[in-house]
């Protein structure tokens, strides 16, 4: 608690209002970086009222306020997307769903393959679930599927959204929507 004197010497004359804001930077991990203080002071007289006409003349005093601020764009919600994709050389095909682009999924998968995967269909709509259960006897692991006893891939998966009423182009060598 500082006293008369020293706010004085910092040029704080009367009852003065001290706040402080802690904040801490975190590591994507969760572990702290490290911490900020902030002390802000102000002199600003602070006024009682014993009598509400006090008040409401101290209102009337009081400049307009400012026209609020627009608020920010809403966070955009995201839909699923359905995809298919394809290994390089193999008959594997991957059941996927994204929030994101399947572009930038494709491109996150790449990472971890040595072969080239590519897109051979993608829909809107989070049909996942129900395309995993369709072809479970045709599971390899996780979420690939070897279809082609069935026939072409992506006309197969077509003809399975179709059943279950997505709404997608007759061109099926390519992206739907």
């Amino acid at each position: 608690m500082a006293t008369e004197a020293e706010l004085a010497a910092f040029g704080y004359t009367g009852p003065v209002v001290v706040m402080q804001i802690v904040r801490t930077t975190f590591r994507a991990d969760g572990t702290p970086i490290g911490k900020t203080l902030t002390v802000q002071g102000g002199s600003q007289r602070l006024v009682s009222h014993g009598d509400a006409a006090d008040l409401e003349a101290d209102e009337e005093s009081l400049p307009a306020p400012a026209a609020p601020t627009p608020a920010g764009k809403p966070p955009v919600e995201r839909g699923y997307r359905t995809y298919l994709l394809g290994i390089e050389g193999s008959p594997l095909t991957k059941i996927g769903k994204t929030t994101d682009t399947v572009k930038s999924r494709l491109m996150a998968l790449q990472t971890g393959q040595p072969a080239r995967l590519h897109v051979l269909l993608e829909v809107d709509g989070d049909y996942e679930r129900a395309l995993h259960a369709r072809f479970a006897e045709q599971h390899v692991r996780g979420e690939w599927y070897d279809l082609t006893p069935l026939g072409d891939p992506t006309t197969v998966v077509v003809k399975a959204l179709g059943k279950l009423g997505a709404d997608i182009r007759a061109d099926c060598s390519g992206t739907a929507g």
